[in-house]
């Protein structure tokens, strides 16, 4: 039913599109605009921070990719299971850290899920054709985002309005879904979106899905024995509203809904019969006044995530809720830019399981309420010179329900010299960050009500040059982590895991060889501990660009090499390396005319026989082609 309403969506936009006047699309790049690191809008050269950004511009020429193959290019950022069945749990590692350590924010409001194993946000739960532009920063960023940015701060920022009543936007994406020995997958990908603004109004309704199947999410060891196939699809509808009362102040409200529908195996080689079905709905407000010199801003968001996997060989349900209210005041004198505010926080869950001995789901018991509350008062400051020298610092107290009060804060500062068409920038930092359990690793059959919060402390120091089109960077840091929050798979519950230090290098290299062709190349370096799994030392991205006319062409490399990971199957468990891979990707995009854009792209074109996750598939060579109408 789902796929003859897409099919007729497209046909009737074929149809409008031929009576209807097209606006222009406008694409601005934010490349010399810094928020995150400071929630102010800074220009690159007057950051302490080595900033990423995926501008419009490059989420434009990648249709047909998703957002995690962005993000997953970025220097020191591993995201684990990818490029595996679709329904894989994903993985985020960066400098050596776990999910855990990484906060993402959308549209500058934090999001996480406390019915999660990690608490992280899902990041599959977001269409690529929903997304503006992306900010990273890496390191410890406790000071501004609390409990959980020990690593790295992801800053995702959806689409807005565009001028006139009613503008349309319809995609749709089909193409080959297949492990590199299997042969009749197939996925389908579906977007709609209508946006517009009428006098002080403005509002964005979007819808897209995805449906997927084809081959086994865990890997065979004997080729000729089959797997059944383990099929994969997501919807998701998000709903954006803006009303400007005046000059300074505005209000906008925002509300998604997703769900999953996952068949999975049981384990490493290990075929299964398992479904689970994941919904999840998130509502939020957002006003702000503006005056003179600053602003005032409460962002307020509610989360509800239920998991059902009844239907599974270990039968359950989870229900999770988030709540969130950051309250904020930024305020500027000339070279000073000061934000100051409180942030609260609570998560809860409630389990369902089925007793031993017993045939019915039954609500779990705990020996303590399974909440997490924060409440967080917070103030960061930036100061840049006339001179060269920039200075960011800030503090923030935690206190968490189960924990007390902690206090974490940052010095980072950076010193400029301006060169004609570009700088010369140097930066360190030191961070500390808290990081306290989640309501799952605390409460949840595998956790530990007697874990310990987790802290660290991080150094940086690195130096960036920028030459017109060619910007340069390399940084240092170095992470020493007390308390490490980590999965015993003796004893099968969360532990602390004493201390340890992690290290690392990462080079970054971005330059327009000419109008037309774009190069990009990226290398990691991480020293990790015995703890980290599926966490490679050496880790290489490179990209080129070529725009031709209406066309763009891109071919890229990403390099993995060995990485520990964990054989559950003996008892206790064992160690096993994950050998490295190199993958080849080429996409095109083609621009027909003003309302209609053509995508085409080719993933792993060697097809590499490799493993993101012990006994797990991984996708072969597989094709894509889709179209989208804008009217």
């Amino acid at each position: 039913m789902k796929k003859k309403v897409l099919c007729l969506s497209v046909l009737m936009s074929i149809v409008t599109f031929s009576l209807k006047a097209q606006q222009k699309e406008k694409i601005i790049e934010l490349d010399e605009v810094v928020i995150t690191d400071s929630r102010f809008k800074l220009k690159k050269e007057n950051s302490g921070k080595v900033v990423h950004k995926i501008t419009p511009a490059t989420i434009k020429r990648n249709q047909g990719k998703n957002l995690v193959d962005l993000i997953n290019s970025i220097a020191g950022i591993e995201i684990n299971g990818n490029t595996s069945s679709n329904g894989q749990n994903l993985g985020f590692f960066v400098r050596g850290g776990a999910t855990k350590e990484v906060v993402v924010l959308i549209d500058g409001i934090q999001v996480s899920n406390p019915a999660g194993t990690s608490g992280g946000y899902d990041l599959r739960l977001l269409d690529l054709n929903e997304v503006e532009s992306v900010e990273i920063i890496k390191g410890a960023a406790s000071t501004l985002y609390g409990s959980g940015a020990t690593t790295a701060v992801i800053n995702i920022k959806l689409k807005e309005a565009k001028s006139g009543t009613a503008n349309t936007n319809l995609s749709l994406l089909v193409g080959t879904n297949n492990s590199q020995d299997s042969n009749n997958g197939t996925i389908i990908q579906s977007k709609a979106n209508v946006n517009g603004k009428i006098s002080k109004f403005n509002y964005l309704v979007g819808f897209s899905s995805l449906q997927s199947n084809g081959f086994s999410a865990a890997e065979s060891k004997n080729k000729h024995q089959k797997f059944n196939d383990d099929s994969f699809q997501r919807i998701a509808s998000n709903l954006k509203l803006g009303y400007r009362f005046n000059r300074r102040f505005s209000i906008k409200a925002f509300g998604n809904y997703s769900e999953f529908d996952n068949n999975y195996d049981s384990g490493a080689f290990t075929d299964g019969n398992n479904f689970s079905e994941d919904v999840s709905y998130r509502v939020g407000v957002s006003p702000e006044y503006k005056y003179e010199n600053g602003s005032i801003h409460i962002n307020a968001a509610y989360s509800n995530y239920k998991s059902d996997r009844t239907q599974t060989s270990f039968p359950g349900k989870s229900n999770g809720e988030n709540y969130i209210i950051d309250a904020f005041v930024k305020h500027r004198f000339n070279n000073l830019y000061v934000i100051g505010g409180v942030n609260y926080q609570d998560n809860s869950i409630e389990t369902f399981t089925i007793p031993f001995g017993e045939t019915e789901l039954t609500k779990t018991v705990y020996a303590e309420k399974p909440i997490s509350q924060l409440i967080d008062p917070y103030v960061n400051a930036v100061y840049v010179s006339n001179f060269g020298l920039n200075v960011n610092g800030g503090v923030r107290l935690n206190n968490h329900n189960k924990y007390g009060n902690h206090f974490v804060y940052n010095l980072n500062p950076s010193y400029t010299i301006k060169q004609e068409n570009g700088y010369v920038k140097f930066l360190g930092s030191y961070s500390t960050a808290f990081l306290a359990p989640s309501v799952q690793e605390l409460y949840a059959s595998w956790g530990n009500i007697d874990l310990k919060p987790q802290e660290s402390t991080t150094y940086e120091g690195g130096i960036e040059f920028k030459h017109n089109s060619l910007v340069l960077n390399a940084v240092y840091f170095n992470r020493d982590v007390t308390n490490i929050i980590a999965y015993n798979s003796s004893t099968f519950k969360m532990n602390n895991f004493g201390n340890t230090t992690i290290d690392g290098l990462e080079l970054s290299l971005d330059y327009t060889l000419l109008k037309q062709v774009e190069f990009n190349a990226n290398y990691a370096y991480t020293k990790n501990n015995e703890i980290a799994i599926r966490i490679p030392k050496h880790k290489v991205n490179v990209g080129l660009n070529y725009a031709y006319k209406a066309t763009n062409f891109a071919l890229n490399y990403q390099f993995v090499s060995d990485r520990d990971d964990t054989d559950f199957r003996p008892w206790p468990s064992v160690n096993t390396i994950l050998e490295s891979y190199s993958l080849l990707d080429f996409s095109a995009n083609h621009k027909l005319n003003d309302n209609i854009q053509l995508m085409f792209n080719v993933s792993n074109i060697l097809n590499e026989d490799y493993e993101e996750v012990f006994g797990f598939s991984t996708r072969g060579r597989n094709f894509k082609l889709g179209v989208s109408f804008n009217f």
